[in-house]
């Protein structure tokens, strides 16, 4: 660790700091950059300079024996009223490998603030440092492992720093005798896992079950000059440094320093950053009282209740009639008055703000809809059966999704979930409605399932499943994308596993999606139907269609049917052209006669 970024308020600390800063660099020669900070209006870029050129009458010669001796220094003085913005661009332009802030109680609430959002956004590795009274940079390191992924960064950085000069302690609950063997195990185990090498620090494991307690007496007994924590962020800081515990570490003429540090945020975590600044810049966000109104109303809206089920039972209904009708217009008016799309839109609004109640009322609304739909369908399907009623247009376009449907139930996720967040685009919700079926494909489920067209009931099922998928994660995308997110913690893990699931979930079903459409637009079944119309005409039955390659540019299909008498010149004529009409390409048949007599 190499080049360092120094960021300094108060001069008087510079001789304490950058001889932690030759020490952390492992080097007595870092490649170092200081930036002080002063306070002053608008922003400027830090302008750098040699520390020859200057730099001793320039800090008042603080720090001036420590830097003499170094190779390579750079300085600069910026007034700046946004310190967040002036330490970014320095961090930007001089690209170190490690950044260290200046800690302290009186600095003032605009520095501590940048200094926090610096901690959780800066890619490369930062330190907090509090020096303490007294403090000159010299003594021992003790780093208390608390087994999070934070800690061992900090270890690992620690570790490559100072070498044997560190001490990673660790705190084992007093349970039994054995309790400190058990202590030294899982002190190991995380070593390990920071890889680090056992015998390049120091170690000392203490069974107590006063963890703060335990720190106290270890740094008591001498020979520290730092205590050195890991943490994720920001939260973390101000308990870390400004406690009661490092308070009391920090004062008097022996005080000893305290660091929280961070190790380098991965790539992915940078890649996430630099789309989300793209997005906060192109994006137009919700405000605050516009998120405060989805909200409301996506929890009012999304609850079980008796509109909802009356709601349900009236859409089911109508769009039963509609697909036994095979009116395409009922079946669009049943899309509008069936509530499901709100749910759904909740539950992408739930992954993204990790809500985990509002997450459950929104699965319990669709699925009980679900059912009840689907009793529906049911019901319907029993009595069009007895009456005599078939499968019509409408039954059977819901048996044959593909993924096209997906791309249509992705996009209609978006555009409902945009429409909701901003009131005055709501009236474009029933066009979404119209264009995301939910209710359809439920009600032909049912009546196929009774009529036991089973082929075509499992279609309208995957149509569904389908549908709810994409919306859920259409809408989730929309969300993100408006600055929607939410509390940072293990409780919102279960959100990105569905978020990833919706995502292979989509991915695994555009395997039988992509199949459908690609028979279709090879001849499948569509094309299949269409002759076999035109060959019962004749009393005669098409077996099979097979598809073979193309010759001089024309498909070629071998139709094979069963007949009383070998087909005639006319009837293959007539296949071929309604195998044209269907196709929209040139197709030439080959008719393969099943002779069958009937005694």
């Amino acid at each position: 660790m190499a080049k360092i970024l120094l960021v300094v308020r108060e001069l008087n600390s510079l001789d304490a700091m950058t001889e932690w800063c030759s020490r952390l660099a492992g080097t007595a020669s870092p490649e170092l950059s200081i930036l002080h900070i002063t306070n002053g209006s608008g922003i400027d870029e830090p302008l750098w300079k040699n520390w020859e050129d200057g730099g001793r009458s320039a800090f008042n010669g603080a720090g001036a024996k420590q830097l003499d001796e170094m190779e390579s220094v750079q300085w600069s003085i910026t007034t700046t009223a946004n310190v967040f913005r002036t330490v970014s661009n320095a961090q930007a332009s001089t690209k170190p490998t490690l950044l260290i802030l200046q800690g302290r109680l009186d600095h003032p609430t605009p520095y501590r603030t940048a200094l926090r959002r610096l901690m959780d956004e800066v890619p490369c590795a930062v330190m907090v440092l509090r020096l303490g009274e007294g403090a000159t940079g010299d003594g021992r390191v003790l780093l208390p492992c608390s087994g999070g992924p934070h800690s061992r960064k900090g270890l690992k950085l620690a570790a490559d720093a100072f070498g044997d000069q560190v001490t990673a302690l660790f705190v084992e609950p007093a349970a039994d005798d054995d309790s400190g063997d058990v202590g030294q195990k899982r002190l190991d185990r995380h070593l390990r896992k920071a890889g680090v090498l056992k015998e390049g620090v120091g170690q000392k494991v203490i069974v107590s079950n006063d963890v703060y307690g335990a720190i106290r007496e270890e740094v008591t007994s001498g020979g520290y000059g730092m205590l050195l924590i890991g943490a994720s962020g920001a939260s973390s800081i101000r308990r870390k440094l400004f406690g009661t515990v490092p308070d009391r570490l920090i004062r008097g003429s022996h005080g000893m320093s305290v660091a929280v540090i961070r190790g380098e945020r991965p790539v992915g975590h940078r890649i996430r950053d630099t789309v989300e600044r793209l997005m906060h810049v192109n994006v137009p966000q919700l405000r605050r009282s516009e998120r405060v109104s989805l909200f409301e109303e996506v929890e009012e809206k999304t609850r079980w209740s008796f509109d909802f089920a009356a709601l349900m039972i009236l859409a089911t209904l109508i769009a039963s009639l509609g697909l036994i009708a095979d009116s395409v217009a009922v079946v669009i008016g049943a899309m509008l008055v069936a509530p499901l799309m709100t749910p759904l839109i909740g539950g992408g609004l739930a992954v993204v703000q990790g809500n985990w109640l509002l997450w459950k009322q929104c699965q319990k609304s669709v699925a009980y809809g679900f059912l009840e739909a689907l009793g529906i369908g049911l019901l319907t399907g029993w009595v069009s059966d007895w009456l005599g009623f078939s499968l019509t247009n409408e039954l059977a376009a819901r048996g044959k999704p593909s993924v096209l449907d997906m791309g249509v139930a992705f996009v209609s996720g978006i555009a409902a979930s945009y429409c909701l967040a901003r009131p005055k685009l709501s009236g474009a919700l029933a066009g979404v409605a119209i264009a995301a079926a939910l209710v359809p494909p439920i009600a032909t489920t049912g009546i196929c399932l009774a009529m036991a067209k089973f082929d075509v009931a499992q279609g309208a099922a995957l149509l569904f499943g389908t549908n709810v998928v994409a919306i859920v994660f259409g809408s989730a995308l929309n969300f993100y994308l408006a600055g929607i997110r939410g509390k940072s913690s293990a409780e919102g893990l279960w959100a990105k596993r569905v978020m990833i699931s919706c995502a292979l979930l989509m991915l695994g079903l555009m395997v039988p999606l992509s199949s459908a459409i690609l028979n279709q637009l090879a001849g499948g079944p569509g094309l299949e139907l269409a002759l076999n119309e035109v060959a019962s005409t004749r009393g005669v039955a098409v077996v099979e269609l097979d598809k073979r390659p193309r010759k001089n540019g024309v498909r070629i299909v071998e139709l094979t049917v069963e007949s009383s008498s070998p087909v005639d010149d006319a009837l293959v004529q007539e296949l071929e052209r309604a195998a044209k009409e269907n196709t929209g390409e040139e197709i030439r048949l080959r008719v393969v006669t099943v002779l069958v007599r009937e005694g």
